[in-house]
């Protein structure tokens, strides 16, 4: 058997040259469809043309969407994760192209949908069952009942009522709306009126026999003969099983008739109607309560600690401690293991110290927005993580409401000033006021008169960028985040104009098809990359421009080999290669061929020469060692 299937040496590598070289088609095929899809990429539609990448290749659209990878292309791809980011138009083209391109979507399909769709893959999915949704009608909803009285299957109504889909959706649809069904009239439950509720509780007291409770029940029947037996047994199970609260009001009555009358609990029983078992258990809970504290000391938690040492139940570290409930003492034992379990050091929660809440915003102000690891916090400052969350939003709030208080104000004397003098003396406002300047720059919300910053190379003044870069590292270094309502008021500068102008002093740029043109045009022109960036921005560098201006420039030079250069390429490597080391081959094809674009001929000098069997012994020699033949080569 393993004779009969074995293949010669020769037959091996004939099979790996010719696995090679489709891989290596299949590769340049890729390269190709990337290259004009990125050229066909219409940036107003969002997707590319995929119909002339399919004409220009001669394969067909699937064939073509197949070979496209997004992970290396330059197409960027749109996210539309709620239906309501999408348009009409990509829309019916998403539903056009499910139906007439690919008919019944695969998992694999709807990667190439989403390719096609220049939009992520889920999104798609998403957006085609929402619109593809089927919506039953009352008259379908009770045509269909009609049939399905009548003996008539599924598959058989879906032949009538064909919805999008399948059979499947078409019994779904059918099955939601009957959920939704108003058609039938629903009876309300009569609600209980304090006065029978009054009622049924006398009654409820009177006949209640644990046990028994025929007669109780009999007796409701005969007071309220509209309701069912179920709400009467459902109405008297609640008002037996509810717990009587015992309320401040009542503790302070208690208290009140133990001062008058002493320990005579039957008679504060009958003036309360209570029974005397109550009435002493009301007077105990007052006088536990009256020397409760809900702040726990140091000394407190000290005492707790070691009754959990030492195995101590809670009801017995509440008499030790002698100012906290039994469940008080119950619910900080575990606020405690939860700490040494997350090995932080349990604080009283009772005072936060002034160093405390300078730790915590100091802390706070280390970290990114959205990236701040409270646990570690926590543990700088010995507290849960809850309490310094807490203690932050509080603070944030207070400052925030400050804030809120002092611009009414900030904002009237700003405008007094201004109107009397046009500018701002901010240190008088500040004293005026009882405020820091900061505080008041960041708190006035006038803003009448503020100039315009445009940036223009001619006119740029950096006096004016460094007084605003100036009073931003004094007043907002890093990590804080800058306020600009406050830099706008420093500057009296427009707020937008404040933002953008600090973004170009970064050396920032986003690259427009506007800022790419006027690069384009300035290089036309003859200007250096380094006057062509002291046009756009301050601060921006000189090979962010020229990198900018290489990647605009060169996909639109780029022109595709031929098949008669291609064929040129392959006869004179077929021809040199068993004499020529790599290195002079590739300098032999380049001085041959110099109309072609450099890159693409190294791609496809390098790929096909890899596949080679000259080439691929020499590496087989270079990858053992085997002496200089390796070096030779390559």
């Amino acid at each position: 058997m393993i004779r009969r299937f074995r293949i010669s040496q020769a037959d091996m590598e004939q099979a790996l040259a010719a696995d090679d070289a489709r891989v290596q088609k299949r590769a340049e095929q890729s390269i190709h469809v990337m290259q004009l899809a990125g050229r066909t990429y219409d940036e107003q539609r969002g997707r590319c043309d995929w119909e002339l990448v399919a004409r220009d290749m001669g394969m067909s659209l699937i064939g073509c969407l197949r070979l496209f990878d997004p992970s290396v292309s330059t197409v960027p791809v749109r996210s539309l994760p709620n239906i309501t980011d999408w348009l009409a138009e990509d829309i019916s083209t998403l539903k056009s192209a499910v139906s007439e391109k690919f008919g019944v979507v695969t998992a694999d399909e709807w990667r190439l949908i989403g390719v096609y769709m220049n939009i992520e893959q889920p999104d798609c999915f998403m957006a085609h069952n929402i619109c593809t949704f089927s919506r039953m009608t009352p008259d379908m909803y009770k045509a269909i009942t009609r049939h399905k009285n009548d003996g008539l299957k599924w598959k058989d109504i879906f032949e009538l009522y064909p919805i999008p889909n399948s059979v499947h959706v078409l019994r779904d649809a059918y099955h939601r709306f009957k959920k939704r069904d108003d058609s039938k009239p629903k009876t309300l439950p009569m609600k209980w009126s304090d006065a029978d509720t009054r009622l049924l509780k006398e009654l409820v007291q009177t006949y209640d026999k644990p046990g028994n409770r025929h007669e109780l029940l009999t007796r409701a029947q005969a007071a309220f003969p509209n309701r069912s037996q179920k709400s009467i047994l459902d109405k008297s199970r609640q008002i037996i099983s509810k717990p009587q609260v015992i309320t401040n009001d009542a503790m302070d009555r208690v208290n009140k008739l133990v001062d008058a009358y002493g320990k005579d609990w039957a008679r504060i029983g009958q003036e309360i109607d209570v029974s005397p078992r109550r009435a002493q258990r009301i007077w105990t809970l007052h006088q536990e309560r009256q020397k409760v504290t809900l702040t726990w000391t140091e000394n407190e938690l000290d005492i707790l600690r070691k009754c959990i040492h030492d195995g101590v139940g809670m009801a017995e570290a509440s008499r030790r401690i002698g100012t906290k409930t039994q469940f008080g003492c119950y619910f900080k034992e575990q606020s405690l293991k939860r700490a040494m379990a997350n090995n932080t050091l349990q604080k009283s929660k009772t005072p936060w110290n002034a160093d405390d809440v300078a730790r915590v915003l100091h802390l706070v102000s280390t970290y990114k927005r959205g990236e701040i690891d409270w646990t570690a916090i926590g543990k700088d400052i010995g507290r849960t993580v809850s309490s310094c969350k807490t203690k932050h939003g509080e603070l944030q709030r207070n400052r925030i409401n400050s804030m809120d208080n002092h611009s009414q104000a900030v904002s009237h004397e700003v405008q007094k000033q201004y109107e009397q003098q046009q500018s701002v003396d901010w240190a008088k406002i500040a004293q005026q006021l009882n405020l820091s300047e900061r505080e008041c720059l960041e708190a006035n919300q006038f803003n009448d008169g503020k100039i315009r910053w445009i940036y223009h190379p001619d006119e740029f003044s950096w006096d004016m960028a460094n007084r605003m870069t100036t009073f931003i590292k004094d007043n907002y270094p890093k990590p804080l985040p800058v306020n600009y309502t406050a830099v706008s008021n420093y500057m009296w500068i427009g707020m937008s104009d404040c933002v953008k102008m600090a973004s170009l002093l970064r050396g920032e740029m986003v690259w427009t098809a506007e800022s790419l043109a006027k690069v384009v045009e300035l290089r036309k022109q003859g200007m250096m990359y380094k006057d062509i960036a002291r046009q756009l921005s301050p601060a921006l560098s000189t090979k962010r421009v020229s990198s900018a201006y290489c990647n605009h420039i060169n996909p639109q030079a780029y022109t595709p080999l031929s098949d008669e250069e291609k064929q040129q390429i392959k006869e004179m490597i077929d021809t040199h290669a068993a004499q020529m080391p790599f290195s002079e081959l590739w300098a032999l094809v380049v001085q041959n061929m110099p109309r072609v674009d450099q890159n693409a001929l190294r791609s496809i000098v390098n790929s096909y020469s890899t596949t080679l069997p000259v080439y691929k012994e020499r590496l087989r020699y270079a990858k053992h060692g085997l002496g200089s033949l390796g070096n030779h080569i390559f």
